[in-house]
């Protein structure tokens, strides 16, 4: 036995020394990138133009802490013609413990985009180079129908099959986001008696978006693997109209679902919203996505994530929406409790 150990104590030694010469640093030699402007923002009809504003700032700049830019020039155009300068707005006090908010929002005094009309945002910023980014709204993709199956699964949950249907224009290129969410009312007091009016129902608000990772626009299936067998997951559920150009299309998710108890007051809401999207906005997601999950893969190429913002990062895109909702069970009811 003594004899094995001390066969294996060269190796050991061995490892020691490569671990403690795997501590030695190396200086970065690389070009550094100046600074650029970020921008983010999201037109949409419904609400007033909102821009987030930042600084890009190195990888190997350890000391980088975030914080307000507030003399920023923030100008938006609006088919070619100036239309206001937007207004630096203080981010709300959050405890020590939180991060610095890494972003500096500027909000119109009222402006809300319009459909046919192209907004462009122009940030400055001293020392910096102006930078500009411009979008407008895609037309509205109505949802033209929801049917639902549900299947009986253990311990009496429901697997309910949700399709919700449009019909693409076709013509040109479109791009989409399905987003979906859930707001469940449960009753946790003693079934085998009536219902009481001082015990409330608990409402549970939750994202379902992940239930249509199964359908076929989602997550189309590759011919061959990835290098690998690496796949991408479709984080933000986008799609654009490459298999279902100008045909009607059933888009399905499949939701865990819990039949609420109406005699209790309980309820189900579900709201399925069919986005479209422009196309930068598409392909800053996707790419973002994509650099997410390969960034710290070491097997895998880098991903540039996607900018439509000329002398600068992030993006400026637009979105459109049309939802469909089902309820099964009433809320709110008058006299009942929630929380």
């Amino acid at each position: 036995m003594m004899k094995r150990i001390l066969q294996y104590l060269p190796a050991l030694a061995i490892l020691t020394m490569l671990t403690v010469s795997c501590e030695e640093v190396i200086p970065f030699k690389g070009e550094m990138i100046d600074p650029k402007i970020v921008i983010y923002s999201l037109l949409q009809s419904e609400n007033v133009i909102t821009v987030s504003v930042a600084k890009s700032h190195a990888v190997f700049e350890e000391k980088y802490v975030p914080s307000q830019i507030t003399d920023a020039v923030v100008k938006l155009y609006c088919d070619g013609e100036f239309i206001e300068t937007l207004t630096y707005v203080v981010p709300e006090s959050q405890p020590e413990y939180y991060q610095a908010v890494p972003y500096s929002k500027y909000v119109s005094r009222g402006v809300k985009p319009v459909y046919g009309s192209t907004y462009r945002i122009e940030v400055e910023m001293a020392g910096m180079k102006k930078a500009s980014g411009e979008a407008r709204l895609p037309d509205i993709i109505p949802v033209i129908g929801l049917d639902t199956i549900e299947n009986l699964q253990a311990e009496g949950n429901i697997l309910m099959e949700a399709k919700v249907m449009f019909s693409d224009p076709g013509g040109n290129n479109n791009f989409y986001r399905i987003a979906a969410r859930s707001s469940e009312g449960m009753y946790y007091g003693d079934k085998t008696v009536p219902w009481s009016p001082e015990t409330p129902v608990t409402i549970y608000e939750n994202d379902c978006s992940y239930a249509s990772d199964k359908d076929p626009v989602i997550s189309p299936r590759k011919e061959e693997q990835d290098l690998f067998d690496m796949q991408i997951y479709n984080t933000y559920h986008i799609f654009s109209d490459e298999l279902i150009s100008g045909k009607e299309y059933a888009l399905t998710l499949d939701i865990n679902h819990r039949w609420p108890d109406t005699d209790y007051y309980e309820f189900s809401i579900y709201n399925f919203e069919l986005q479209s999207i422009t196309e930068d906005l598409y392909m800053y997601l996707r790419s973002s996505s994509a650099h997410m999950q390969t960034n710290d893969a070491f097997i895998t190429e880098p991903v540039l994530v996607y900018t439509n913002i000329e002398n600068g990062l992030g993006v400026v895109g637009a979105m459109s929406s049309s939802t469909e909702t089902l309820r099964i069970g009433e809320y709110p009811v008058d006299g009942v409790t929630y929380e």
